[in-house]
């Protein structure tokens, strides 16, 4: 699965600190594709889309890049006394194409029972 951040940007653009920079800005705008399916978890789980953070952007090959990030995810549950904040890190590639970036995000939504039978 692909997420997409549209920005200006050229295909050729190696500097990881303006990459960094572009990709803070526009985070909120694949946050949930970054955290995934959280029911894997628990099915209380709740995203802190404001939490996600990039720790690194290290280049792979030509116009490819590997970002490792950390994000926030909240549980609570009156009924089993869990009231937990648990800060979560991945990584993830992307490819710098003209005018985007494009995120290879692995689906992980959690299947249903008919997709189990």
């Amino acid at each position: 699965m692909q997420s997409i951040i549209h920005c200006t940007v050229n295909e050729n653009e190696d500097d990881c600190t303006a990459l960094r920079a572009i990709i803070q800005g526009n985070i909120l705008k694949i946050a949930e594709a970054l955290a995934g399916d959280l029911q894997w978890y628990d099915q209380n789980a709740q995203l802190s889309a404001e939490s996600f953070k990039i720790v690194s952007i290290q280049p792979v090959s030509t116009n490819r890049f590997k970002m490792l990030y950390d994000f926030q995810w909240d549980l609570f549950n009156a009924c089993l006394d869990l009231n937990e904040s648990v800060t979560q890190r991945e990584q993830v590639s992307f490819q710098v194409k003209q005018d985007a970036l494009v995120f290879d995000v692995i689906d992980n939504t959690r299947p249903s029972p008919a997709d189990e039978l």
